[in-house]
C-alpha cells in the first residue's frame, strides 16, 4: 500500500535527518545567528530552543497523522486507527531519541518524546473532533434525505 510506503520513507528521512550534522542545535543557531544578525546571544538560544521544540511538535504531529490515514485503509487496524497511529508516533520518538543519544551531534531527551507527544496530542484531538462533526454532520444529511422521501 502507497500509504505504508509513505509513512516509513517518512521515518527514514526523520532518522536520516538526525543523522546529519544539519540537525544540530548549533548549526540552527548558526542559522539563525546569520539570518537574523540583531539579536543577542539569550534572544538567539531562545529563538532556537522554540524553533527545534515546535518542529518536533509538526513532525510527529504529521507522522501521527500520516500513520493515521495509513490505518484507515489497512482493513485490520480500520476500528483503532487513531489510538494506532499515536502508539505507532510514540514508538518512532522514543527509538529517535535513542538513536539520537548515539549521535556526537545530537542529544537525545526524554523531554523531547513528551514535546513529539503534544504533536500527537494535538493531531489526533483534531481527527477526533474532524470525526465527530463529519459523523453528526452525515446523520444530520440522513435525516434530511428521510424527511424528503
Amino acid at each position: 500500500m502507497i500509504q505504508w510506503a509513505i509513512v516509513g520513507l517518512y521515518v527514514m528521512t526523520m532518522f536520516l535527518f538526525a543523522s546529519q550534522e544539519a540537525s544540530s542545535a548549533n548549526y540552527t543557531g548558526t542559522f539563525l545567528a546569520r539570518l537574523l544578525p540583531h539579536l543577542s546571544g539569550a534572544e538567539l538560544r531562545q529563538l532556537v530552543l522554540v524553533a527545534r521544540k515546535v518542529g518536533h511538535v509538526v513532525a510527529y504531529g504529521f507522522l501521527t497523522l500520516i500513520v493515521y490515514y495509513a490505518a484507515r485503509k489497512t482493513k485490520g487496524l480500520r476500528r483503532g486507527a487513531l489510538p494506532f497511529a499515536v502508539v505507532f508516533a510514540l514508538t518512532v520518538a522514543m527509538a529517535d531519541e535513542a538513536y539520537q543519544n548515539r549521535l556526537t551531534h545530537r542529544t537525545g531527551a526524554f523531554g523531547d518524546v513528551l514535546i513529539d507527544g503534544l504533536g500527537m496530542t494535538l493531531t489526533a484531538l483534531g481527527l477526533w473532533i474532524h470525526t465527530r462533526l463529519r459523523k453528526k454532520h452525515k446523520e444530520v444529511m440522513d435525516d434530511a434525505e428521510d424527511e424528503r422521501r
